[in-house]
């Protein structure tokens, strides 16, 4: 049985296992066609599981700046935001 204390610890816990375990795999990606496309698909699924960010002005960019949180500032992919 796996439990949550032996888990890797969630940077943001308001998205869940799911999209760290999404995250974790981008960064895995060795194209970067490939793994950009992957971060733009997690960017569009955390902005369905976040509705309420859509209210925050430039939500995008907060958007982008979690995945980059989530991924500790490794995932190199190209953000149309500063970092």
């Amino acid at each position: 049985m796996d439990y949550n204390t032996s888990r890797n610890h969630l940077a943001l816990r308001e998205y869940g296992r799911h999209i760290q375990r999404m995250v974790e795999y981008v960064m895995t990606i060795e194209e970067p066609e490939k793994r950009q496309k992957n971060a733009q698909v997690v960017i569009e699924t955390m902005g369905i599981l976040n509705p309420q960010l859509k209210n925050v002005e430039d939500y995008r960019h907060k958007l982008w700046d979690h995945l980059f949180l989530i991924s500790d500032f490794n995932l190199e992919v190209e953000s149309p935001y500063p970092i």
